[in-house]
């Protein structure tokens, strides 16, 4: 059964944070964990919290349960000033000054959210150190107090606010204990917060729209490690007003769990972060809190001075200019023993090395003598993998003591070698130490130079783009500069009025393609004269694409009749056409010819048109291996000439493959003759 409405938080005049950031410099973020001058003497900072729905109103059952219907403050966002300084390594003085910067909500019952800043009662601290050192020993003890000055009573408008103080003095003793066992940070608080007993709103006062004094206990459990400046771990604050015998009731007890992480960098600038919840419904409890600090906070190292160097702290080395070993004699501690000449603690008849120390690593085998280094590479013999090859100028970061190796054999030793396993070759890669240069797309332009490094640069580079091909829209291997009809696919000319423009012979996907077939006499390796001009628009290419190394003449049958011969017949055939080339004028030196037979077979064979394209000559380009495109689909047979013999001409390839000529080549015309 529902009550009548009330606010979760009361009073007319009540601080409704309920956060207060312990000292700067702490590795924690809710419960205490002081420190004194052993650790740091000073410390300085900033801490923002914020605060999802610290103030809402809403129904109040009559089982205690509470029902939020609205926020009056659903975003409160507060920066801490904290200072904090330790003297006599026994006592901290703490000051926190809180300014609420930002809160919004909805304005209920006479409250409001706060409209610009804000100042809060300033916070002024001291803790005693008792027994031992919080962040030096195992357990601690100390003695704590805080006030809060309710300046907030001294002035009535901004910036002072009702819920950002409050009328009275507060005052807050507890007790504090924590320690450093190894890595594990641990602290656990008792307190006692006196605060007036006061409400917010105009509601009737109610036990849960009012405040007065708690009871607080705390504790913190954290992995901390000094070395690193670095701590993490969970804090739990658990509070409960005990003002009108509420104590521990649904309406006055408050849990707040935060987990919170601690980095110092170069052990003086410190970083804090946390975030958490709180649980059940006292006033002021947020349903989320973040909490965030800064700090100048310089850490002190745990150092005592040895003059000496004998592991004895000065401060109980009866002779702290004099090394010596432990002994049980206050006034012997430290010193030298009185038949020990080289002092190191072992007297001269049981010492082997009477006169050479044995150090802070004596051997165990030979009383009174230092471990050994027999390479004088700096590290002893017992740590030494190597220990009689010196480590060198670079020593292998595997194996102590040890140079580094060098596996590939490439001068570059492995340590420094981004390829180990791999020698950096004649040309290295200028920006991978040890690695060898690489040519992705294989046109002879390495990768640290190849501005395309991957697109081939072509039979035409471009001079401007170190291993870039020239522009060249339509794709026949003619840069558009010096193409006449660069948009249409055509044959290389001397007239510059007809470089590029269509005609017999298209150089393209790595081929030579012929647009006419060349034809043969029957089962004759004798080319028909019809076939010369083709032949010569491959010559004319050959002569104008001098970056064409080599060329390979490939002559194919179908599967009719004996492989054997077949491959023959393709093979003379194929070398007619190749002699044919050099009368023309091309070198011998770019030329070769092959016959494949029926191997390699572009078409079906059943029918007479497939084995028709199946018979034919391709031009394949072998030097430079340029990028093998797919080819386009055979042109159609032509109509074979009248002398021709009745079966199916075979037909030359429109395109061979760029780079493997495994693969499909692309199909020319038939030739009149079937073998």
């Amino acid at each position: 059964m529902a009550a009548s409405a009330s606010a979760q938080q009361a009073g007319p005049g009540f601080q409704v944070n309920r956060y207060e950031p312990t000292a700067a410099g702490e590795w924690s973020l809710l419960v205490e964990h002081p420190w004194y001058s052993s650790t740091r003497y000073f410390a300085a900072g900033l801490t923002l919290n914020y605060a999802h729905n610290p103030l809402t109103y809403g129904l109040r059952f009559q089982d205690g349960s509470y029902t939020a219907t609205s926020a009056i403050i659903a975003n409160q966002l507060i920066g801490h000033i904290d200072v904090a300084g330790s003297f006599l390594d026994r006592v901290l003085l703490t000051l926190s000054m809180p300014i609420t910067m930002h809160e919004s909500g909805e304005s209920a019952y006479g409250v409001s959210p706060t409209v610009g800043a804000a100042v809060g009662d300033p916070r002024i601290g001291a803790r005693v150190r008792l027994l031992g050192q919080p962040y030096r020993g195992a357990a601690s003890l100390s003695l704590a107090a805080d006030l809060w000055i309710p300046i907030a009573a001294l002035a009535s408008s901004p910036p002072f606010s009702a819920q950002t103080g409050e009328t009275g003095v507060r005052v807050l003793p507890k007790l504090v204990a924590g320690g450093l066992y190894r890595s594990i940070l641990w602290s656990v608080t008792a307190g006692y917060y006196y605060r007036p007993t006061s409400s917010l709103s105009k509601l009737q006062a109610a036990p849960s729209n009012s405040i007065g004094a708690e009871l607080q206990f705390g504790a913190a459990l954290a992995y901390a490690n000094t070395e690193l400046g670095l701590s993490v771990g969970p804090e739990v604050l658990v509070s409960t007003v005990v003002a009108d015998g509420r104590a521990f009731s649904k309406d006055s007890l408050g849990i707040e769990a935060m987990l919170g992480a601690h980095y110092s960098v170069a052990k003086q600038l410190q970083l804090s972060l946390g975030g958490g919840t709180t649980f059940f419904q006292i006033p002021g409890a947020p349903d989320f809190r973040l909490v965030a600090r800064v700090a100048y906070a310089p850490w002190k190292e745990d150092k005592q001075p040895d003059r000496d160097g004998d592991g004895i702290a000065d401060v109980s080395d009866s002779c702290p200019d004099e090394a010596g070993p432990p002994n049980k004699d206050p006034k012997k501690h430290g010193c030298p023993l009185p038949n020990d000449r080289d002092r190191d603690g072992v007297i001269d008849p049981e010492d082997l090395c009477a006169d050479v120390p044995a150090g802070k690593r004596p051997d165990p085998a030979r009383p009174g003598c230092p471990l050994g280094d027999k390479d004088g590479d700096g590290v002893l013999d017992p740590d030494d993998l190597c220990p009689i090859e010196p480590a060198g100028k670079v020593p292998d970061p595997n194996r102590k003591g040890c140079p580094a190796g060098d596996s590939d054999q490439d001068g570059v030793l492995d340590p420094e070698d981004m390829c180990p396993s791999e020698p950096a070759g004649k040309v290295p890669d200028p920006n991978r130490k040890g690695c060898p240069d690489k040519d992705s797309d294989s046109d002879g332009v390495f990768d640290s130079q190849d501005q395309c490094k991957d697109v081939h640069a072509g039979l035409m580079p471009d001079p401007m783009r170190a291993g870039c091909p020239s522009p060249d829209r339509d794709g026949d291997s003619i840069a558009d500069p010096v193409d006449a009809c660069p948009d249409k696919k055509g044959a290389p000319s001397s007239d510059p009025k007809r470089n590029g423009c269509p005609g017999l012979v298209v150089v393209e996907s790595g081929q030579i393609v012929i647009l006419k077939q060349v034809f043969f006499a029957t089962n004759k390796d004798t080319i028909l004269k019809l076939s010369y001009p083709v032949l010569d628009a491959v010559s004319t290419a050959l002569k104008a694409f001098p970056h064409i190394k080599k060329v390979r003449v490939e002559g194919h049958t179908d599967n009719q009749g004996k492989a054997d011969y077949n491959t023959d017949l393709s093979d003379r055939r194929a070398k007619s056409v190749m002699a044919y080339l050099i009368v023309k004028g091309v070198e011998a030196t770019r030329l070769d010819a092959k016959g494949y037979g029926p191997s390699k077979p572009i078409a079906d064979n059943k029918t007479v048109k497939g084995r028709a394209l199946n018979r034919r000559v391709d031009f394949l380009i072998v030097d430079p291996a340029l990028p093998q495109a797919a080819p386009p689909p055979p042109p159609e047979l032509p109509v074979p000439p009248t002398k021709a013999p009745a079966k199916a001409p075979m037909k030359a390839p429109a395109k061979v493959p760029m780079k493997a000529p495994a693969k499909a080549p692309m199909k020319a015309p038939a030739k009149p003759a079937a073998k």
